[in-house]
């Protein structure tokens, strides 16, 4: 029997697991320009992959045009990669005025303007999904002429654009501080990719969205879930090993054993670049938490004895958002049991390697944005919900017994949503002055998305 898990390389429709309350989002934030960040393997070509699928139909009002930045090391590069990426989906365009063989030869911004302007004729809007956008600090110092050009097309409201990453782009801001316009990133609206929700990530196990669901026991499932912390990725990789493909429990999971849980030299390589992209202060929290197995906030600021504590808070608040750590049962944990074993395992070499290359205080910026951002979103979500749920009580009054067996489906799982939202609302760090948010110039509006949330927000 063939082994239903897809683990290593993008996917979309049926295979696509959650995300929908971000996608929905990210269709219809107002926001030119938002920034997608997540850890490696979090789902970031696929969350692109989806949004692209979802758009290219004819009623939509945007045009999708994913353009992958992988292997790029110049401008030239750049613009070359954009045209094949026109290419690649000439027939989107060719019936919306864009002849994408005239573009050949043209730089990366001429080429944004024309499609631009052509779609603007039929009432539409160009929607360009980046990836791997982190080859853009290379070209920012080597051409930051052309970076800033780019910057001024994807900011104009002409178009819509969604650029995933790391968090190493935050060194964009660092390498063209000296422009006389502002640093790149400003004026991204920021968004954190992380974990699957509850009920996504059930049913990407069970596979319920494919031809041959998969048979699961309810503690294996739990077992899958802890271990993992609903990181797609791992998910998926650990139902790869635990998937039976024959005899009489062929399309079943087997119970993990110990050797499941051990991560081999590819996941051994993710995590070592996940680390290098953690700031100083995060590595060391990370590993103070590592030597310690479990720790409580106060035994963490014990041991970072040397920073502020609301501080110490606020790097564990961004490092949870990002999966680097869980809080189960109130106490700190690393972000999964295959990443706790890598670190375990290399503990002493971890340590060795603190300096780091990212700016904290830049990365500080971005987490007191973020965190403002959260809280505008969930006390906007909890008014929708709560508003939603008084207007479906309503209805169910005067339903007949079908209809208040549906509307009753639906009070519970609106219900459901609200209690996480009110949860994730209690758990955020105390609100930084407002000036905070006004100065680094990361922008956020009342819908803007970040991290987590009900909606996580990388659920």
């Amino acid at each position: 029997m063939r082994i239903p898990y897809i683990a290593g390389r993008w996917v979309r429709g049926r295979d696509h697991y959650g995300r929908q309350r971000l996608i929905t989002h990210l269709l219809r934030v107002e926001d030119p320009a938002i920034w997608v960040v997540g850890t490696r393997r979090m789902g970031k070509t696929s969350l692109l992959r989806q949004l692209e699928l979802e758009t290219d139909r004819p009623e939509s009002e945007l045009v999708p045009l994913f353009w992958d930045l992988q292997g790029v090391e110049s401008f030239d590069d750049l613009s070359y990669e954009l045209f094949l990426a026109l290419e690649d989906v000439e027939e989107r365009f060719a019936g919306l005025g864009v002849d994408v063989s005239s573009l050949q030869n043209k730089d990366a911004v001429a080429i944004l303007r024309r499609v631009n302007r052509a779609l603007m004729e039929y009432g539409k809007r160009l929607f360009v999904l980046i990836d791997e956008a982190e080859v853009l600090i290379n070209i920012g110092q080597q051409e930051p002429k052309w970076l800033a050009r780019l910057r001024k097309i994807f900011q104009n409201g002409e178009q819509r654009t969604v650029i995933t990453s790391t968090k190493l782009l935050s060194k964009l801001n660092e390498v063209n501080m000296d422009w006389s316009t502002s640093p790149f990133l400003f004026g991204f609206s920021l968004a954190n990719l992380w974990r699957l929700d509850p009920n996504a990530s059930l049913a990407l196990i069970a596979q319920q969205q494919s031809e041959c669901p998969v048979e699961v026991d309810s503690r294996i499932l739990d077992d899958i879930l802890v271990h993992t912390n609903r990181h797609p990725y791992l998910m998926q990789y650990l139902c790869q090993r635990l998937f039976v493909a024959e005899g009489v429990e062929a399309g079943c999971l087997r119970p993990p054993e110990e050797y499941d849980l051990n991560p081999d030299h590819l996941l051994a390589g993710f995590f070592q670049t996940d680390f290098q992209h953690l700031t100083t202060l995060e590595r060391r929290i990370l590993l103070t938490i590592s030597n310690l197995t479990v720790a409580t906030d106060e035994e963490v600021i014990s041991e970072l004895n040397d920073q502020p504590p609301d501080r110490i808070r606020m790097f564990m608040y961004a490092l949870d958002k990002l999966g680097y750590l869980r809080k189960p049962y109130g106490q700190w944990a690393v972000g999964n049991e295959f990443m706790r074993r890598w670190m375990q395992d290399n503990y002493q070499q971890l340590t060795n390697k603190l300096d780091s290359m990212l700016d904290e205080s830049n990365i500080e910026s971005l987490i007191k944005v973020g965190r403002e951002n959260e809280l505008q979103y969930l006390h906007t979500e909890i008014a929708r919900l709560q508003h939603s749920l008084h207007h479906l009580r309503g209805q169910r009054a005067t339903a007949n017994n079908q209809g208040d067996m549906e509307l009753a489906r639906e009070i519970q799982r609106l219900d459901e949503e609200l209690r996480i939202a009110r949860h994730e609302l209690n758990n955020i760090p105390q609100r930084a002055p407002a000036a905070l948010a006004s100065s680094n110039g990361y922008h956020h509006t009342e819908s803007a998305e970040i991290l987590r949330g009900p909606k996580y927000y990388g659920e």
